[in-house]
């Protein structure tokens, strides 16, 4: 069933058309946030710090892989362990993937690091279940390990949140400074636009209701994208959430996109 996209019609606002500064502002999320974002940075380090990494990367368990945000230049692995406790309490592997940073990568460059620590892992734990994960730039980071024929083989499901997929928008904004990213380079890394000849079977798309309307766009358009290929799809907007306090929802039971990671990753999906 199509999926009603009504917030570009609602904002009016179309990227091709508009003024660098009011694309820079849409592709802004802490403009939009509950909190400044310096908060949930240290939030994120703190909560992280008290997990054992050794204890939650375990084998033949189910397993969320996880790929941090940072618009491809802030933010590392371990940084990004915050679901831990939760992950402990329901038995779950935990994994977050490192990858080099801009500029001293490319996102292309950042793309292969990550399908091969994402392989490299499901193959030395051999997880009974997979759910592959990603926030922000995290989830665009995601969706292109998802075309990989070996990734798409071996994950149950896919988890993006508040991801971009068409990085065109980038290319006129402060972001794209490190990112040294042009119109015709953009096409080869931006999964909206690209073939999907493989990709995991399953894929919730979820944005927060406190996040920039382009985000809430390229959410459900990518997620229309997949239905179309032939994944199972669900999309959300979570209203009460923002673009840095989604992740912690992750794996936490009695949240929506908590109860879709686990019921994949214990085989109770319906």
């Amino acid at each position: 069933m199509p999926i009603p996209l009504p917030w570009s019609v609602m904002s009016g606002f179309d990227w091709r058309t508009a003024t660098p500064e009011e694309v820079d502002f849409q592709y802004t999320p802490s403009k939009f946030a509950k909190r400044p974002i310096d908060e949930y940075l240290e939030e994120y380090s703190n909560r992280s710090a008290t997990v054992d990494v050794t204890g939650v990367r375990r084998p033949h368990a189910p397993l969320l892989i996880f790929i941090h945000g940072g618009y491809w230049q802030k933010l590392s692995a371990a940084d990004s362990l915050f679901n831990g406790p939760d992950a402990i309490a329901e038995g779950i592997a935990l994994h977050a993937v490192e990858y080099t940073l801009a500029p001293h990568a490319s996102i292309a460059e950042m793309i292969d690091e990550c399908i091969a620590d994402v392989s490299r892992t499901i193959t030395e734990l051999q997880p009974t279940r997979v759910i592959l994960a990603g926030s922000s730039a995290g989830a665009h980071l995601a969706a292109m390990c998802a075309r990989d024929e070996f990734i798409a083989s071996h994950v149950d499901g896919v988890a993006l949140l508040s991801g971009i997929y068409d990085v065109r928008p980038l290319v006129v904004t402060p972001t794209n400074d490190p990112l040294h990213l042009t119109t015709e380079s953009v096409a080869d890394i931006s999964p909206q636009l690209l073939p999907l000849p493989y990709f995991v079977p399953n894929a919730l798309l979820a944005v927060g209701g406190h996040e920039p309307p382009e985000f809430i766009r390229q959410n459900a358009e990518f997620g229309q994208r997949l239905l179309n290929e032939g994944s199972a799809v669900q999309i959300l907007v979570e209203e009460h959430l923002d673009h840095f306090d989604l992740p912690y929802d992750l794996l936490k039971r009695g949240t929506k996109v908590g109860d879709w990671c686990l019921n994949i990753l214990k085989g109770t999906e319906a």
